[in-house]
């Protein structure tokens, strides 16, 4: 269903290919894109671009606005950057998007993380614009679940950044049913403004760049040809991925697997280092492979050539990394947490652990290595998951869905 004349303000920080490659920069993107395919009028507004062309497909228009102020010396994404910086693009931004409001330019303001809060301070102020719905999406909520105090101390300025902004929106999202009490719990959201918009994959996007010579490119760079079973793990080399688990885990269970295994780790970061050791301290070190960066052609012809994905993390928000593995029909072994238990389901694409516990995934492994006569039926199940529930078109409609209701709930 489409939607001509809606008309949408945008407010992030950054956007896929404009400024880099992260989970809210292609979320971004993608809805931006989704949403002027539906014939909705949506105004982008977010930092100058830095890696990409400043237009994207279908897109109305983009407004830029300085992000970084802050000396060469500190880097702008550094949580002391991001607290220099945030606050003030915050507030410079809600104050240009509320001037739009005023003169009557947008139907729906639609916010990105921290970029709610200036415009929430504004919104609170003005009744001119509680005329016009507001949405908040906080994502993933990482400066609430890191159990690491240093950090925890360090982004107190974001969490009640976070919560003052979202708490003012008439609307919050909840990226999956099963963290939407999250809201109310770490921000303080009333529980009757909570809406759940799952975070999306484009299923075809990720479908489209799978060919045979990539593929066999792959096998040979990666040596996989030998390998009587590949597992794959794609994200970032840091702590809260739960790799260290892993390597925890897989060890515990390597008498029992196939003596050409493999373990794939496709991802950058600062415990590359100590991974490494650790796999080589557990006897594992030859089993392992530290891929690096992969580009996203790539990264979708290698899911291709493994048997299993395996997500250990310890803490997550959606995890587009899941159902990236999911609309490959690869099965699944994952912890547990923030979003995953609502794509993927015990027995049906996939096995699910607690969080942190090595025996557990150790265990959950093995569950799945014995079950493999039915990864076909796994992956049918979990490309119509991703289809029907986690797929861009399906995710977008259910955005502008909101969007009416929001605007026949308004008191005028």
């Amino acid at each position: 269903m489409e939607s001509p004349g809606l008309r949408v303000a945008m407010l992030a920080r950054a956007v896929y290919p404009l400024h880099g490659y992260g989970g809210i920069e292609r979320h971004v993107f993608h809805l931006s894109t989704h949403l002027a395919r539906r014939g909705v009028a949506v105004t982008l507004y977010v930092q100058p671009p830095t890696d990409g062309p400043a237009t994207l497909p279908g897109v109305a228009r983009i407004e830029t606005l300085r992000y970084d102020r802050t000396s060469p010396l500190i880097r702008p994404n550094s949580i002391i950057g991001r607290q220099l910086n945030y606050p003030w693009y915050s507030w410079q931004l809600g104050q240009r998007v509320a001037r739009a409001v005023c003169d009557g330019a947008f139907d729906i303001v639609h916010a990105q993380g921290l970029c709610a809060f200036g415009y929430a301070m504004l919104h609170q102020r003005d009744a001119r614009l509680r005329r016009i719905p507001f949405i908040a999406n906080p994502h993933g909520l990482e400066e609430y679940r890191t159990p690491d105090w240093r950090k925890w101390l360090a982004y107190a300025p974001f969490r009640g950044m976070y919560s003052y902004g979202t708490r003012r929106a008439d609307r919050a999202i909840a990226t999956d049913a099963c963290t939407r009490d999250d809201l109310p719990h770490y921000l303080g959201v009333a529980a009757e403004r909570v809406v759940v918009i799952p975070s999306a994959i484009d299923a075809d996007e990720c479908l489209a760049p799978v060919n045979d010579a990539m593929r066999h490119a792959l096998r040979a760079q990666l040596q996989l040809d030998g390998a009587t079973l590949t597992l794959l793990s794609v994200g970032r080399l840091e702590r809260n991925k739960g790799y260290h688990i892993a390597i925890d885990a897989l060890a515990h269970l390597a008498p029992q697997l196939p003596a050409t295994w493999r373990w794939l780790l496709v991802g950058s970061g600062h415990e590359r280092t100590s991974l490494e050791m650790q796999a080589q301290a557990a006897g594992i070190g030859a089993h392992v492979r530290f891929v690096g960066r992969l580009d996203d052609e790539q990264l979708h012809n290698l899911y291709e050539e493994v048997d299993l994905v395996l997500h250990p993390t310890l803490y997550e928000g959606s995890s587009l990394v899941t159902l990236e593995g999911m609309i490959h029909r690869r099965p699944i072994v994952a912890s547990a947490a923030g979003g995953i238990p609502d794509k993927v389901i015990p027995d049906v694409n996939g096995v699910l652990v607690p969080p942190g516990d090595p025996a557990a995934l150790a265990a959950g492994i093995r569950r799945a290595i014995a079950a493999r006569a039915a990864w076909p039926a796994w992956g049918a199940a979990s490309a119509a998951i991703v289809r029907t529930t986690f797929d861009w078109p399906v995710v977008a409609q259910r955005t502008i869905d909101t969007y009416h209701a929001m605007r026949r709930a308004m008191v005028y």
